[in-house]
């Protein structure tokens, strides 16, 4: 399926007083999510023991070069951490640490053109070949998840100052690139629009990361769930335009880890898993399918590697591999079975120019790669879930086809038999790898609470 092919951006422009922020927009709506599926919301919860670098008032810092500074987006996102564990545990110690990396924040604003700013101090060094970042700059990243912060905040307490941080703050992701004030939002030459990380003030440009952009774009979607601001529409829609615009072909990178950002084009595999998750993220508050059909490219291109499950060896011999870091072969061991055997593994990896593989840590394999074979070699159970929210629909050709039920354990519980003289549609809630089989998750129809495997003649509407 095309991601949103043959669409044609409007111009749109946020007018102020001072100038136009004008980019082209593809048209994206936005839709309320379930407090837990909030994009700005942090799956890992903050410990009371904070093993991080912070000062005696418990807020995040950074070491650089011997000395401690403030870091506006560390401090984000660890506000961010502990406001999910006070939901959880409603243990008032969160929300105070959460309170208090927000108001540095405060304390240090800086006010520009109407707007809050929060600087950093510190010089950064770029990838080879950009400029170095001189203090005192600014950045749309931790413009917009400070954003997240103030709303989250505002919520939980019901404190006016939050709201009033919140639209201070909004207001500086509204405002055009200024040689001589803080900014964070710039029009590419293509008239595309960044919520930018690392601008470039001297000349009004900027790296174009794609991860920091869309945590951004998250901010403003927590500030209009909470004001309905027709101006955060306008905003997101042009970024997420930036997403759909670019994410495909200068960020993505098929088969491998995609890149961190359009001028630090190396490959990255920490921030590939947050580009997934987040444009799935992306679907849900938007409900366009071209932003989940992107989530799953990602994640068929370098699923999430670290897991611990059991992979079942099909009677007969099977061979292991060690590879370098281009995928050559520098060992290889051979094991046979006279009967199913399984082994414990570890990671579930793509292999550089090579399919996916499993990683064994028990039996005569141990140490080894071997790779995925639906009938040879599977991972038992269900492995790198995407839960559509809205459901999705796949189309399914004239044909038989058959759904499984399965235990926690990958064992087949139950199976369906359909047959359909034309084509259908069929409503699915998630995606997975169900015993090495792509498989869907069918809420509609003769299959409903079945998975459905992949294959011939089945494919997303």
């Amino acid at each position: 399926m095309g991601l949103l092919a043959g669409v044609v951006p409007m111009l749109a422009a946020c007018n102020r007083s001072d100038g136009d922020l004008e980019f082209k927009r593809d048209g994206y709506q936005l839709y309320g999510v379930s407090a837990e599926a909030l994009p700005s919301k942090e799956e890992e919860p903050a410990l009371l023991v904070d093993a991080g670098q912070h000062d005696d008032q418990g807020v995040r810092m950074f070491k650089k070069d011997d000395k401690l500074w403030d870091h506006p987006v560390a401090q984000a996102q660890w506000a961010l951490r502990n406001l999910t564990s006070w939901e959880a545990t409603k243990d008032r110690r969160y929300l105070d640490r959460a309170i208090a990396n927000a108001q540095r924040n405060l304390d240090r604003r800086v006010e520009s053109r109407g707007a809050w700013w929060y600087p950093y101090e510190f010089d950064l060094t770029r990838c080879k070949g950009r400029p170095v970042i001189k203090a005192t700059w600014y950045s749309g990243m931790s413009q917009g998840q400070l954003l997240s912060v103030f709303v989250r905040l505002f919520e939980e307490t019901g404190d006016a100052k939050w709201k009033e941080a919140a639209d201070k703050t909004f207001l500086s992701l509204t405002l055009p690139p200024d040689e001589k004030a803080p900014w964070a939002v710039w029009t590419d030459p293509d008239g595309y629009l960044w919520l930018e990380e690392y601008p470039e003030s001297d000349a009004l440009r900027g790296e174009r990361v794609m991860n920091g952009h869309i945590f951004s774009m998250f901010g403003v979607y927590d500030y209009w769930r909470i004001t309905k601001d027709s101006r955060a529409v306008t905003i997101f829609d042009g970024a997420a335009s930036t997403v759909r615009r670019y994410l495909p072909s200068k960020i993505r990178v098929e088969d491998w880890a995609s890149r961190y950002s359009i001028k630090c084009t190396h490959n990255h595999v920490k921030y590939h898993q947050v580009h997934t998750r987040q444009t799935l993220s992306l679907y849900g508050v938007t409900h366009a399918p071209a932003f989940a059909e992107l989530a799953y490219n990602l994640r068929s291109d370098y699923p999430v590697p670290d897991l611990k499950g059991t992979v079942q060896f099909e009677a007969g011999t099977h061979k292991g591999y060690t590879f370098d870091v281009k995928g050559a072969v520098t060992g290889e061991k051979s094991a046979s079975f006279s009967k199913p055997t399984r082994a414990a593994a570890d990671q579930r990896i793509r292999v550089r120019n090579r399919g996916i593989y499993y990683r064994i840590t028990g039996g005569p394999l141990a140490g080894y790669l071997v790779p995925e074979e639906y009938g040879q070699r599977v991972l038992l159970g269900k492995a790198v879930e995407h839960r559509y929210a809205p459901a999705r629909e796949i189309t399914v050709a004239p044909g038989s086809y058959t759904g499984y039920a399965y235990d926690d354990a990958g064992k087949v519980v139950g199976s369906k038999e359909i047959k359909t003289d034309g084509e259908s549609t069929l409503s699915v809630q998630a995606s997975a790898w169900m015993n090495g089989r792509l498989s869907y998750e069918v809420t509609s129809g003769d299959l409903t609470g079945y998975w459905l495997p992949h294959g011939t003649g089945i494919a997303f509407s």
